[in-house]
């Protein structure tokens, strides 16, 4: 069974069973001496994402409303997962909740996993348009964001 494992899981030291996996920019998060041991010593395989696998992890974090609050490692590590179509051990909620919206298995690290999917909309207070990013584009107001779930 492959597992899919984000920086967390070598800085708070949590063992996983399977064959782990990872991204070159994981280990680059990586900064303390004893998480980047970790990581050498336990046989993880540091492989970067398929291009297509990218535009896939960005997409569903688009349509589930998490693009804005997912870094460009935290869609690498999804996309990894999407790969391998493996387990994502990972205590970033919304992560998760991609990764659970594409069926993909989810192991926390130490906090519980999330309880329900949820989408995140983000409209204009102001004009009701529905949009990405920081300021509405016709008003330039800051947009309210819902979760549906």
């Amino acid at each position: 069974m492959y597992i899919v494992a984000d920086a967390s899981v070598f800085i708070l030291g949590k063992p996983l069973k399977g064959e782990v996996i990872t991204v070159p920019a994981v280990e680059q998060e990586l900064k303390d001496i004893r998480s980047r041991i970790k990581l050498q010593i336990s046989d993880v395989r540091i492989e970067p994402p398929t291009k297509e696998t990218l535009k896939r992890a960005t997409d569903a974090a688009r349509e589930t409303g998490d693009l804005s609050r997912l870094s460009k490692t935290d869609l690498e590590v999804l996309a990894k997962a999407i790969e391998y179509d493996a387990a994502l051990a990972t205590d970033d909620y919304a992560l998760q909740n991609v990764a659970a919206h594409l069926g993909l298995r989810v192991e926390p690290v130490v906090q519980r996993g999330i309880r329900r999917l949820i989408k995140r909309t983000q409209r204009c207070p102001g004009c009701g348009r529905a949009f990405e990013g920081d300021l509405c584009p016709v008003c330039g107001t800051p947009p309210k964001i819902r979760k549906k779930g």
